[in-house]
């Protein structure tokens, strides 16, 4: 022991068998002061513990010196895991005995500094590997005629990344590089990302931050928008499209005329995204006054009904009314909590709209850069509609009705022979420009001309 640490002058009398005697009995719980008078120790000293020296450890010593490890006796009563670590007698390891000193269980020695890092870029190697072999092999490119419009809408939005042609792989969604949202929510956006993906147009690329997989169930993917993505799509049906010849082509073709084959997906784009930048608001707007707002679902049903005929500009002023008194409702105490007040928004919000269609008024509500402009919206908008705002400013529901249906899907612009065998049409406006879907009970039509949704529920007779 006297090798490594000189002994104070008050116990040099004392050999390496009374040291530990004394500490042992200390321990036990005699008083320091016998223990000191017993073993002649000057009564000057103020602290037993501070004239004794380190323990040195027999079984433990440095991985990196050979030497052995020291620790500073504890005082009675030191539960393990507030018990000093044992420390290397030349250099600065630590280590700790099982049980003992759990808030410091990792040395921040250099050496074992130096091992994690070696630790980590192993670990780094092996995950890139078998991201490698997981992502690696490229899948056939999905043909360009495949691609239905809100893929291709998507697709234009994230090569817009800020990369332009110095690069072939598509930067992710978190990317600094990214001006604006492709979707205001975080689910929408990994939804979007996660259906091209799984359709062969979008493929990982082996570059990607390996923190977006999850290492522990093969590289899956755990989020979406952080990967780095590959297009995968061909235009002439063998070789993958370079980035910049893929953004030419949908740009020229999106900013172009409006196809008829594009009407389904236009329609049910327009709405949503009117329905997803009104509930953000409203999601917004009950934050705002510490409300958690639960009554999505009721909330989506009243939006979507008053999109037919009002505005998201109109939404908004909606919203700030029916959030308005769903604060006074609760301040008032006449509600039965927070959340009771909360669910009112959606009726106090249709109350308000059902008023505003007796008395023919209207009144809008300028933007928030809360909810901002998603890149799809601009895209839709400014590209292919080539009517900046209306997403804002106009009901999507009147909107599609007098403006894009008799612009774009006009009844003229369809083959004649495939009017002649519809024999299906709207029950409001006996229009035939309609989609219909049905399962073994249920016959549902969607209007183009007017967004009438109808219902038909087939019955068996069954014999007396």
């Amino acid at each position: 022991m006297t090798q490594y640490f000189d002994r104070a002058e008050e116990i040099r009398h004392l050999s390496d068998e009374q040291i530990e005697e004394i500490y042992k009995r200390y321990l036990e719980g005699e008083k320091t002061a016998a223990l000191m008078a017993e073993f002649q120790i000057p009564a000057t000293v103020r602290s037993l513990l501070k004239v004794l020296p380190p323990v040195i450890s027999a079984d433990l010593s440095c991985p990196y010196c050979k030497l052995p490890m020291w620790v500073r006796r504890h005082a009675r009563g030191t539960p393990l895991s507030l018990r000093s670590t044992f420390k290397c007698v030349r250099c600065e390891h630590q280590q700790s005995l099982p049980g003992t000193n759990t808030r410091h269980t990792t040395c921040s020695c250099t050496e074992c500094f130096k091992v994690r890092q070696q630790q980590l870029a192993a670990r780094a190697t092996r995950d890139r590997l078998e991201l490698e072999a997981r992502y690696g092999a490229r899948c056939p490119a999905v043909p360009y005629a495949n691609l239905g419009f809100v893929q291709k809408l998507t697709l234009l939005a994230l090569l817009d990344d800020g990369y332009g042609a110095t690069v072939e792989w598509i930067a992710p969604l978190n990317a600094p590089s990214r001006e604006e949202l492709l979707a205001l929510t975080f689910e929408a956006r990994e939804e979007l990302l996660k259906s091209l993906h799984e359709a062969g147009v979008l493929a990982v690329s082996t570059d990607s931050d390996i923190n977006a997989f999850d290492r522990s169930e093969g590289c899956n993917i755990r989020e979406y928008s952080a990967v780095r993505w590959l297009p995968s799509v061909t235009l002439d049906g063998v070789t993958r499209c370079a980035r910049e010849n893929l953004y030419q082509v949908l740009y020229q073709e999106l900013s172009g005329s409006v196809k008829a084959a594009w009407k389904s997906e236009i329609y049910s784009l327009v709405f949503s995204l009117a329905r997803e930048a009104s509930i953000q608001y409203i999601r917004v707007l009950a934050a705002e006054v510490d409300f958690a707002f639960t009554a999505e679902a009721r909330a989506e049903e009243v939006v979507g009904q008053l999109l037919q005929d009002f505005s998201v500009s109109q939404l908004y002023y909606f919203a700030r009314l029916a959030v308005r008194n769903a604060t006074h409702f609760y301040a008032t105490g006449n509600s039965k909590g927070r959340s009771h007040a909360s669910n009112t928004i959606p009726r106090n919000m249709l109350s308000t709209a059902q008023d505003a269609l007796a008395r023919n008024w209207r009144k809008n509500a300028h933007r928030d850069a809360r909810v901002p402009q998603t890149a799809l919206q601009r895209l839709l908008y400014d590209v292919v509609l080539k009517d900046s705002g209306a997403g804002f400013s106009k009901s999507p529901g009147m909107y599609w009705r007098d403006e894009l249906v008799p612009q774009f899907f006009s009844a003229v612009a369809f083959d004649s022979d495939l009017l002649s065998h519809l024999r299906l049409f709207c029950r409001e406006c006996d229009s035939s420009n309609i989609d219909a879907s049905m399962d073994k009970q249920i016959l549902q039509t969607m209007c183009y001309d007017c967004a009438t949704v109808s219902k038909f529920r087939a019955f068996e007779e069954l014999p007396d």
